[in-house]
């Protein structure tokens, strides 16, 4: 796997292994161009240096080959690797010439400049410089071979020291990437050492800055996950405790069933038993759909045609309002929310559910909705039923509350999840005046999007 580290480190490896090669190539080129390059540079200046430390009274003298001075013995001087000589261009006279110097001009001739030249049958490169006056020219030639020699070794020092200078930098940036990189360590040392289910946020403190949104992002998805992980224990508690009862019922009203010695008595057992599915079934239903809102609370929403959803929603549930011989009407105008389609519909079902079961037989129930006069739509849900006394109408949006003293059997999960719905909808709920002069109604105003 290749991670971002070595990628980086890579990169730079590869960086300056092209700045080495560069400098090394730049420095060859400077060492070895023709004319312009150190070693014709050093040539150039010899011959010129020995020019003008001529006196001009070397014109008149007789040079003797002979009297020279000599070195002592102890210093080791390589004189036949370059020469020089000194003529006058007026006689072609040879003035001054170094040690194992020909007696030929170096440069027959006599122009003036860098010119390859061949002596004593090895190629040599030679300079030659006059004086202002035409009077004297130095000519100053060193082997090519020696010359290959000095920028050999000039660029093996070189290289020696570019060598040394990598060195030091590979090992200075393995430092700092180390350095650099050691709050990452720390973050993936703080995963691998947590257990299964722990899903508290990453530390971010000492994080670079270019690493703060990745962990945000991160401790984002832990916080969703822990969110979703929490809905889920929760849907399974809720349900472990309110299918307790109801699937103790089932087995106590079967076997009630199965052991009763009459038509009479087994019908009345039945009956109870297809109650207690009934109760069983719709609890069921209220609780996945409590587990399905959960989960799309953060997922996209649409344009819904409130009208249309209500319309819906009461065709669907007249055939229970017909069981009891009760009456739904329905009033609608045409008003449109931003929301999920199948959790406002599940608010406007449990909404008409519980007015259709607290209401008694022969009841009425009226659905409405339209929009509001600042924008924002409005549903409303009212019966004729019993009605909700004042001081309990702030608990029957909790979980699992249900009102005492009533003979209707519930789950106490319809409205608290109307609320939750509302909730995640930007939505209000208020207490409206019932029908007839009594019973409720609840109306969910929603603004404006």
């Amino acid at each position: 796997m290749t991670t971002l580290r070595r990628r980086v480190a890579i990169t730079l490896l590869l960086a300056m292994l092209a700045t080495w090669a560069t400098v090394f190539t730049l420095i060859y080129y400077e060492q070895t161009r023709a004319e312009t390059g150190l070693a014709d540079q050093n040539l150039r200046e010899n011959a010129q240096k020995a020019l003008v430390s001529l006196p001009t009274s070397l014109l008149h003298a007789h040079p003797s080959a002979v009297d020279r001075f000599e070195l002592p013995l102890a210093p080791t001087f390589d004189a036949e690797s370059s020469t020089f000589q000194v003529w006058s261009l007026a006689d072609k006279r040879l003035l001054v010439q170094s040690p194992w110097a020909p007696d030929e001009p170096l440069v027959p001739d006599f122009r003036g400049g860098f010119q390859d030249v061949t002596l004593r049958g090895e190629p040599w490169r030679a300079y030659a410089v006059t004086d202002a006056d035409g009077l004297v020219q130095v000519q100053f030639a060193k082997s090519a071979a020696r010359l290959r020699h000095d920028t050999t070794t000039r660029m093996g020092n070189g290289l020696i020291f570019l060598s040394v200078l990598f060195v030091i930098l590979t090992g200075l940036t393995w430092l700092v990437m180390r350095r650099a990189f050691r709050p990452v360590d720390r973050a993936r040392d703080a995963i691998l050492g947590r257990t299964g289910m722990d899903l508290a946020p990453l530390p971010t403190t000492g994080m670079p800055g270019e690493l703060q949104p990745f962990i945000g992002s991160i401790n984002d998805l832990l916080g969703r996950l822990s969110a979703s992980l929490e809905r889920e224990r929760r849907f399974l508690a809720d349900a472990a405790h309110e299918l307790r009862t109801p699937l103790a019922a089932l087995s106590a009203y079967a076997e009630l069933a199965a052991r009763s010695d009459t038509p009479a008595a087994r019908d009345e057992a039945v009956l109870k038993l297809r109650d207690v599915a009934t109760r069983t079934t719709r609890l069921a239903e209220q609780l996945l759909d409590q587990a399905r809102m959960e989960a799309q609370a953060d997922g996209p929403t649409e344009r819904v045609p409130l009208e249309q959803l209500a319309e819906m929603i009461v065709r669907d549930s007249e055939a229970l309002a017909q069981r009891k011989r009760q009456r739904i009407s329905l009033d609608t105008q045409a008003a449109t929310v931003n929301g999920h389609v199948d959790a406002l519909g599940v608010l406007l079902r449990n909404l008409l559910d519980n007015a259709l079961r607290y209401t008694p037989e022969g009841g009425r129930v009226a659905v409405s909705c339209g929009p509001l006069e600042d924008g924002g739509a409005v549903l409303t849900v009212q019966d004729n039923g019993p009605g909700i006394a004042p001081d309990e109408r702030v608990r029957v949006f909790d979980r699992f509350y249900r009102k005492p003293g009533t003979s209707e059997r519930g789950s106490g999960i319809g409205l608290s999840l109307v609320a939750q719905i509302a909730a995640s909808h930007d939505a209000r709920i208020e207490w409206a005046p019932g029908l007839d002069g009594r019973g409720v109604g609840i109306r969910v105003s929603f603004d404006l999007p």
